[in-house]
């Protein structure tokens, strides 16, 4: 039987940890000699900053060149076309140690890219079927990945931390994600959790994780996730949810 790419969307309230979740997540399959594409589907560009990489062309630029190359017609045949958007989709991966990085960038400028839109990311679906996970760092919703990255992904992890609106936020993602699907995988990660009291209800909750003064820190000097330490306490419970979640 062929094996299928798991596509993990990391999506939630801004400022819940979904980008060191992510982060940590790739540094977890990438130990586990997995074939790996991470995508930074965030214009803000945190996963690349949590990971210490600096991606020389975004997925977006590329998209504004094809838009550019289309008007002047200089190219013939959607062939042509869909040629160089290959060579340049490979050209844009950053290969790193035991994964590949794939920055979207900032969201488009004025102009119809409906039509490129949909070309790239058949682009992107082909490119994933070299990997055994892919792992995205999006935004808040699941909207701005399909539209902009994939069109289909496998498991949603929503990440909340304990305040009612990022909770009432994740119920209203939950919500979304299974009117579009009901073959994803969805589940909630609550972080950075403290002494206060966390009323989940019936979320399908993954589990729930400290708050961590040693992310905190890296997050601080800009020092990357893939170097924290395998011991670390807050990255074995996220370990042990990946293993349930995910395998």
């Amino acid at each position: 039987m062929e094996n299928v790419t798991k596509v993990i969307a990391f999506c939630g309230k801004g400022g819940a940890g979904k980008t060191s979740l992510c982060a940590l997540a790739i540094k977890y399959l990438t130990e586990r000699k997995k074939r790996v594409l991470a995508i930074d589907a965030d214009p803000a560009g945190g996963l690349s900053w949590a990971l210490g990489i600096t991606p020389a062309r975004t997925l977006d630029d590329l998209r504004i060149s094809l838009h550019n190359i289309i008007n002047d017609k200089e190219l013939r045949t959607g062939d042509e076309l869909y040629e160089l958007a290959n060579y340049e989709l490979l050209a844009s991966l950053v290969e790193h140690t035991g994964f590949d990085f794939l920055a979207v960038g900032r969201p488009e400028s004025e102009g119809c890219f409906c039509s490129i839109n949909g070309f790239l990311r058949h682009c992107v679906g082909k490119l994933i079927e070299h990997y055994e996970y892919v792992c995205i760092d999006g935004e808040a919703g699941l909207e701005q990945v399909n539209r902009r990255v994939l069109e289909t992904v496998t498991h949603l992890i929503i990440v909340s931390d304990t305040s009612r609106r990022s909770i009432d936020i994740a119920h209203n993602l939950l919500l979304l994600a299974q009117k579009r699907t009901q073959t994803m995988h969805c589940g909630i990660i609550i972080n950075k959790l403290g002494d206060s009291n966390c009323e989940t209800g019936q979320l399908p909750v993954l589990g729930m994780l400290p708050v961590s003064q040693t992310i905190a820190l890296y997050d601080t000097r800009g020092k990357s996730l893939l170097q924290l330490s395998d011991s670390d306490e807050y990255y074995q419970k996220l370990k042990e949810v990946l293993i349930q979640f995910i395998q």
